[in-house]
């Protein structure tokens, strides 16, 4: 009888102190408020971000002013003055978006009369990470292939890019191998400049997931990109526009050399490459939207977190846990549409950097891809369209619209972000993987893999319609070069000077000797 009083009163006090321990939690003055972040106030960031953007308009208008009134002679063939200080800023802000915290995030849990912040390192309530800090916590707690990754993509590959920008330009005149290098070395960087920024999406993604964590009163989220995120996301776009203002070398193919067709050209006929470009384009558009409307990364807190070692509850009060069923509030995930979506709505809170996230994701990962595809399933067709020969192009007026649709398409697939996001989620994965022992895992999901096959197909129908549109382009300027020198050797002939001729001038100068020879030169053999 007595060991059965013992036990009563074991319970009986085990509910008091329960209790006492409930009423005091709820008590506490900082119970049910906000967590607080590192890093600068949104205020801060929104006047810093506002300098940035100034800072870049005033680079190009003054590079425009210097092009119109100052471009002699010396700076033919050379960068325009825009695209020079629009890069010379670029570099200036690719500093403090090293330096400066990129993201930052704190997830509070309130339970049982406990406040409990989730802690992503052990002692650090708030998670606050610069993109160099990160690569040496990552290199500090054995994590070496995200260190390194972090390292090559933020740091080595823009070095790589302004390097062979600058040893272009120096050996851009000396001679026609060096021209003919340096040609490739900037098509090289024009396609390379954006993989500068893959772990900027992500932080974008993540941040989002800890927004979508905010279940009051139970779980307090807060999170915000900071003004390292505003500097280096604007260092990889404006990097990238200004390499697209560095003109190429002039290439000079040897006009008694025949290009070499396509293989797509030798096996199927020219016609075929609108229905192969229209047929890729059905195939990557569901996969797309498919891939959009998947989750592409995923979020998830272990309720170890509040036992100990790491949390203040004690094991008896894991059933009340696994009543209110946290485990399901503390996980969460998030797709590109369902991000936009969100950041959409989250634009009236007046920070700028979530309108800069939203555009990352909004164009450059969604819209660009999209036109991207369109502009080259029309330039497929539009030179499928006029194969007939040289003579009827020119009749038909049609050489100028194939040679904007691609040239776009060209311009849009540099601009295309979507491959270097998925990149991004995966390189941030491996860079959260070293919190996963604090409870704290970020995984990426099967969106991830639908986008990569969507891309797969994008990279594909660029191959195949760029490598038909470059073979034309090269059969008219051998047809340029024969009429250069026809040019020279007729003092009737009324044509500008050949150098000048492109896809498009070519015609035009052709139709002017039309008479003067009976030749028809055919585009496609």
């Amino acid at each position: 009888m007595s060991s059965l009083s013992e036990k009563l009163k074991a319970i009986e006090d085990g509910v008091s102190a329960g209790v006492d321990t409930l009423y005091h939690g709820l008590n506490k003055p900082d119970y049910n408020q906000p967590p607080e972040l590192g890093g600068d106030s949104v205020t801060e960031i929104n006047w810093l971000v506002l300098l940035v953007l100034v800072l870049t308009a005033a680079a190009i208008g003054l590079g425009l002013v210097c092009d119109k009134y100052y471009r002699g002679r010396y700076m033919q063939g050379r960068p325009r003055f825009w695209a020079i200080f629009l890069l010379v800023t670029s570099y200036l802000l690719l500093i403090p978006g090293l330096i400066n915290p990129v993201f930052s995030f704190s997830i509070v849990i309130n339970i049982i009369g406990e406040r409990k912040a989730v802690e992503p390192e052990a002692g650090h309530e708030v998670c606050t990470e610069t993109t160099a800090g990160l690569a040496h916590l990552l290199w500090k707690t054995g994590s070496k292939v995200g260190a390194y990754l972090v390292i090559l993509f933020s740091m080595v590959i823009p070095a790589i890019e302004l390097v062979m920008l600058i040893l272009g330009e120096m050996c851009r005149f000396t001679s026609a191998k060096c021209a003919e290098v340096f040609r490739f070395v900037i098509l090289w960087v024009q396609h390379r400049s954006k993989w500068a920024s893959p772990d900027m999406f992500a932080y974008v993604l993540l941040v989002h997931l800890v927004h979508t964590l905010d279940q009051e009163p139970l779980i307090l989220s807060k999170a915000r990109l900071e003004i390292g995120f505003s500097c280096f996301s604007t260092f990889v776009i404006t990097a990238t526009v200004a390499s697209l203002g560095v003109p190429l070398p002039k290439a000079t193919p040897a006009a008694d050399t025949t290009p070499k067709k396509p293989l797509i050209l030798r096996c199927l006929g020219s016609r075929a490459l609108a229905v192969v470009a229209v047929l890729l384009g059905v195939a990557f558009l569901p996969l797309f939207i498919i891939g959009l409307a998947t989750p592409v990364m995923a979020l998830r807190i272990d309720l170890k977190q509040l036992f100990p070692p790491y949390g203040p509850l004690p094991e008896s009060a894991r059933p009340a846990i696994n009543v209110l069923n946290l485990q399901s509030l503390l996980d969460s995930e998030t797709s590109i549409f369902s991000c936009v979506q969100a950041m959409s709505l989250r634009l009236a809170s007046g920070e700028v950097n979530d309108f800069i996230g939203l555009m990352l994701l909004s164009v450059c990962a969604v819209a660009f891809p999209l036109l991207d595809m369109a502009f080259l399933v029309a330039a497929a067709v539009k030179m499928s369209l006029n194969n007939t020969g040289y003579s009827e192009m020119v009749e038909a007026n049609s050489c100028t619209q194939k040679c904007q649709l691609m040239a776009t398409a060209r311009v849009l697939r540099k601009l295309s972000m979507t491959d270097v996001s998925m990149v991004g989620v995966y390189l941030v994965t491996i860079c959260m993987s070293m919190y996963a022992k604090y409870g704290v895992q970020v995984s990426m999901e099967n969106g991830v893999y639908i986008l990569v096959a969507a891309e797969i197909l994008h990279s594909i129908t660029y191959a195949v319609v760029d490598s038909a549109a470059s073979y034309v382009e090269e059969l008219e300027d051998q047809q340029a070069q024969k009429l250069e020198a026809l040019n020279n050797s007729s003092e009737d002939a009324d044509l500008p000077d050949g150098s000048n001729f492109g896809c498009c001038t070519a015609p035009i100068a052709y139709n002017k000797l039309w008479k003067q020879t009976p030749r028809t030169p055919e585009l496609y053999g």
